[in-house]
């Protein structure tokens, strides 16, 4: 496992704010990483989204576990920019609903990667307790349009 560095989230191709890692804790390519997404509950987003009891959109809870899954499977090594991808196939399950403010912990480790695919077992946790777990795929490249 390496030094968490700064220089890794830069090489994200989301940027703020459509990046919903705010801080990498552990990084070790191809195999596992752990992130933190801080919600503060002043995110446009949450404006419409249940307003008398804002909630973090589980959809948002995907995408911040499928850039953290990029960003550990589909870079070849720590010192190499993580290869441009794209979320292939999802299957979360969510336990709990999310209340801002809250830094939702993101896990992802790698199961298996084959040629441009690379499956991630993912799971968020807040405050200790499960949020959402499950499986995703992301793919090396943009894909072809059919």
């Amino acid at each position: 496992m390496v030094e968490v560095r700064p220089d890794i989230l830069a090489r994200l191709p989301h940027q703020p704010p459509f990046r919903f890692i705010s801080r990498l804790e552990q990084f070790n390519a191809g195999e596992s990483g752990r992130a933190v997404w801080v919600v503060t509950g002043e995110e446009d987003f949450l404006k419409g989204h249940f307003p008398q009891r804002p909630l973090v959109p589980g959809v948002l809870i995907g995408e911040a576990l499928a850039q953290l899954a990029g960003v550990v499977g589909l870079a070849p090594d720590e010192s190499t920019v993580p290869v441009e991808g794209r979320l292939a196939q999802i299957d979360l399950r969510f336990f709990a609903a999310v209340t801002p403010p809250a830094e939702v912990v993101l896990h992802a480790t790698v199961n298996r990667a084959l040629g441009g695919l690379c499956q991630c077992e993912v799971g968020a946790e807040v405050d200790d307790e499960i949020v959402a777990r499950g499986t995703l795929v992301v793919a090396a490249g943009e894909g072809e349009k059919s």
